[in-house]
């Protein structure tokens, strides 16, 4: 997933370190010579160079006059919730941690779902493998469920993703990898 906005004449010189076995093999490989801790450990998700969370880092590492600060929590209809310390320390979709007492979700679900999206920064290994094709594979994380979609250059120089099942919580600056049915990665972009 992460490979996706790295260039043909970076990936043709790169030697990763585990070669070809699975991480699922070295896993394997770890326990079996007694480093079992190790090869239990769980895969680490979102900003995995922070001890604890990223909202402490920001908190942390960014000046306070760089954070948009405070604002307003509201619902589908503009009413108002409560408030929050600003919207970096939020994710899409989160359900906890908001500090607001309410026995629902800020909104259903199902307002979280898309059928499209649009994509900058784009890197493709090979432009007609993925504009115009039939059907390929996106996901726009590296454990959520790959979707099916079209893909076509705008006017603008931006990739359009037209998803076949809609799909929740698309958030910009996320990224969004595309593969093939074997599962071969064709690239992605930054959702904007």
């Amino acid at each position: 997933f992460f490979l996706w906005g790295l260039k043909q004449d970076i990936l043709q010189r790169m030697l990763l370190p585990m070669g070809d076995i699975t991480k699922n093999e070295a896993r394997s490989y770890a326990a079996e010579r007694g480093f079992g801790q190790v090869a239990a450990k769980k895969d680490s998700i979102g900003v995995c160079f922070c001890p604890l969370d990223y909202r402490s880092f920001l908190k942390r590492e960014v000046p306070e006059t760089l954070l948009p600060g405070k604002g307003r929590f509201v619902d589908e209809k503009g009413d108002f919730l409560g408030w929050h310390e600003g919207y970096p320390f939020y994710t899409v979709g989160q359900r906890r941690g908001l500090g607001i007492n309410l026995n629902k979700v800020l909104a259903p679900l199902s307002s979280l779902y898309k059928q499209e999206m649009w994509l900058g920064e784009w890197n493709l290994v090979e432009n007609s493998r993925v504009l115009g094709a039939n059907e390929v594979i996106v996901k726009i994380r590296y454990r959520k469920q790959a979707n099916r979609c079209r893909v076509t250059l705008t006017v603008e120089g931006l990739l359009r993703v037209r998803l076949i099942e809609p799909l929740e919580s698309i958030a910009p600056g996320q990224a969004a990898a595309f593969y093939d049915k074997d599962g071969y990665l064709l690239g992605g972009g930054i959702i904007l």
